[in-house]
């Protein structure tokens, strides 16, 4: 791939990227962006480390990919920059903010396997997640292959979920975080309503992989508890050591993931005490999922 090269993590999906200069100053259009594309394609994780990078320089790279999402709940820190949203601990005094907190609640609802934003009609493409400050123990974030998990399932197993449909809540997942938050307002509501997906996505490249998590409410047409316990069936496989990279943060690491087939998820840490300041930007997809 020309000026960069992948160095795998040793687990069933991610790569160490050299040759890409994510902090540097010249234009970007001297960036090998579809290089990256192709990249994050055949590995679903990107790491980039060592790199301190400006805001502005962030949101640049995030645009070379796409149009970029604003989330549910809009970040006020970084004025002229509403795209980054920071996953932090941190409160605006400075200070950690306390276990039962809404902020705290928020991130500790992340500790459960997702894929970012398909409550969406049109769900993301990639995240990207520059590392701040990190705590000096626990805090890692882990990956599972949606494709391997998809793929490890016998003919029979597969060809009964190929026809299936999911119904993604963000209403479902924000009232399923660990503590409690304000309700969703009737304008959240009819901002984000339930969307459907398959539960089998086929990507461009004609791979299969299962597509669900955190935001995945029900199996549509199905009694209620019993596409969910399906779900988590599902969800389990897709955890277990063998499809997963778990990621031990450095400070100035910069991590990209494909949205679309991979799921990923916080592992705890001392929230009331340590802090971990992460920032934040999603790329927007371009079609809804396409089901087999």
């Amino acid at each position: 791939m020309g000026r960069l090269s992948y160095r795998p993590t040793g687990a069933p999906l991610g790569a160490f990227v050299e040759g890409f200069d994510a902090a540097g100053t010249g234009p970007l259009a001297a960036v090998p962006v579809d290089e990256l594309a192709a990249g994050l394609a055949a590995h679903g994780v990107l790491v980039f480390r060592g790199a301190a990078i400006r805001p502005e320089r962030f949101v640049e790279i995030g645009r070379a990919f796409g149009e970029l999402e604003i989330l549910p709940e809009p970040d006020k820190r970084h004025p002229g920059h509403p795209e980054i949203f920071d996953l932090s601990n941190v409160g605006p005094d400075g200070g950690v903010v306390a276990y039962d907190e809404p902020q705290s609640v928020f991130l500790r609802g992340t500790e459960r396997w997702h894929t970012d934003s398909s409550f969406r009609e049109i769900p993301c493409l990639c995240t990207m997640l520059n590392a701040i400050e990190v705590p000096p123990e626990g805090g890692e974030t882990e990956f599972a292959d949606m494709r391997a998990a998809h793929d490890a399932l016998d003919a029979e197993r597969r060809a009964e979920l190929a026809g299936l449909m999911v119904v993604h809540s963000y209403e479902y997942s924000r009232a399923n975080n660990p503590g409690e938050m304000d309700p969703m307002s009737d304008e959240e509501r009819a901002k984000y309503p339930p969307v459907r997906h398959p539960l089998v996505r086929v990507d461009a490249d004609g791979r299969r992989s299962l597509y669900l998590g955190g935001h995945a409410s029900h199996i549509d047409g199905w009694p209620e508890q019993r596409g969910r316990e399906l779900l988590a069936e599902l969800v389990a496989l897709a955890g277990q050591d063998r499809f997963v990279y778990r990621h031990v943060w450095e400070r100035n690491d910069l991590v990209v993931w494909d949205n679309r087939w991979t799921l990923h998820r916080l592992r705890p840490y001392d929230i009331a005490r340590h802090r971990r300041v992460m920032q934040r930007i999603t790329v927007a997809g371009t079609e809804p999922p396409v089901g087999p």
